[in-house]
């Protein structure tokens, strides 16, 4: 079987399931060696250090990214993204405000992607809505 096109639903889909499966060297390969990441939780320069970002979290949070919506082409994506944060541990100091383990954190996110090559070259993120503890 063809691999998808970058750019596709498809492409996208494939990154999430490495995401969401904490493969980073799957879902590191979507990403250019110059990537640029301007997150929530981190604005980060080069493919290792988004890498070694989400290693981090990874091992103190179960994440998982749902895809709501995705406009995409060999250039741009977009896309809606319902996230949940599941702590494994405490973490007091989390970029996005405290985690307690035990706790749940969701929110709906707007991702864009710039693309060089067949990889995400530039990744912006703005939350637009997020669960209040209690909600």
């Amino acid at each position: 079987m063809k691999d998808p096109e970058p750019g596709s639903r498809a492409w996208f889909e494939a990154y999430l399931a490495a995401f969401n499966a904490g493969d980073a060297a799957s879902f590191g390969s979507f990403y250019d060696p110059d990537l640029i990441f301007e997150g929530q939780a981190a604005s980060l320069s080069g493919r290792e250090a988004v890498l070694d970002f989400y290693r981090l979290v990874h091992s103190r949070i179960d994440e998982t990214v749902e895809l709501l919506t995705f406009v995409g082409s060999a250039s741009h994506c977009a896309a809606e993204l319902a996230t949940t944060l599941e702590p494994l541990e405490d973490w007091p100091d989390f970029p996005t405000g405290p985690l307690k383990t035990g706790e749940q954190r969701r929110s709906v996110n707007f991702a864009f992607y710039d693309l060089r090559e067949g990889r995400f070259a530039r990744i912006r993120s703005a939350r637009y809505w997020r669960e209040e503890p209690g909600s």
